[in-house]
């Protein structure tokens, strides 16, 4: 049985996680046919097991910045390249996406276009369009995005996978390190949830209608099956 470790980066808005749960919990209900063994890790915390004993890991995404000088996302970072290391398959998602960037040389800003917030056409590179993490996923197919941050400049050696008109959706590095800047475990309504409170705060959302993201988790579908046919 495969070890997944989540890496837990954030301890998600307080209102989404009483009415739906973590993020954490939302990778493993969406894996649900798969028999997979998870280790969830409390990074924000800063008092994280940094054991390597997984096959795999999955970030996700965190309401802080990879930029923020704080304790628990220097020593996060310091894990990741450990991590790198060993050439498993790592799958970043919005945070983690960035993260990963930020480690592997990118570079990550605030985007000066705005937030992604709500649902969002993705296009496919012709790299995007062969590649095993986006098999079965159509280009221009919709996605769930909930960030204000992006991966200005993809990691030296990387490849880009997916993009929209406002930033880099995906790349990926050295065949086994995958970011997405979306959200695939999202579903309809976290994200409208997300998206009220956060228009509530007065963010400004590039259309308040939400069109559903039919292959969304697809992603973590192919992420696994990625896993399982490195270990046959």
């Amino acid at each position: 049985m495969n070890k997944i470790i989540i890496l837990s980066a954030g301890p998600g808005l307080p209102e989404i996680v009483e009415r739906y749960g973590h993020s954490s919990d939302w990778i493993p209900n969406a894996l649900s046919s798969y028999e997979l063994d998870y280790d969830i890790r409390k990074v924000y915390e800063d008092s994280f097991d940094h054991s390597l004993d997984g096959d795999a890991w999955i970030i996700t995404g965190s309401k802080y910045s990879v930029y923020d000088d704080l304790p628990w996302i220097n020593n996060l970072k310091i894990y990741l390249k450990e991590i790198i290391r060993l050439k498993k398959p790592i799958l970043g998602i919005c945070f983690g996406h960035q993260i990963l960037a930020d480690v592997l040389g990118g570079r990550v800003i605030k985007n000066p276009l705005g937030w992604e917030l709500g649902s969002y056409n993705i296009e496919l590179t012709h790299e995007g369009n062969s590649s095993n993490l986006f098999k079965n996923v159509d280009n221009q197919d919709v996605f769930y995005e909930s960030h204000q941050d992006f991966v200005k400049k993809i990691p030296k050696g990387s490849t880009e996978l997916a993009k929209t008109d406002k930033s880099n959706q995906s790349f990926v590095y050295d065949e086994n390190i995958y970011g997405v800047q979306f959200h695939p475990e999202f579903t309809w309504e976290v994200t409208r949830a997300l998206m009220d409170a956060r228009i509530k705060k007065g963010i400004k959302v590039d259309d308040v209608n939400l069109n559903e993201s039919i292959k969304g988790n697809k992603i973590l579908h192919n992420f696994i099956e990625i896993i399982e046919s490195e270990r046959k």
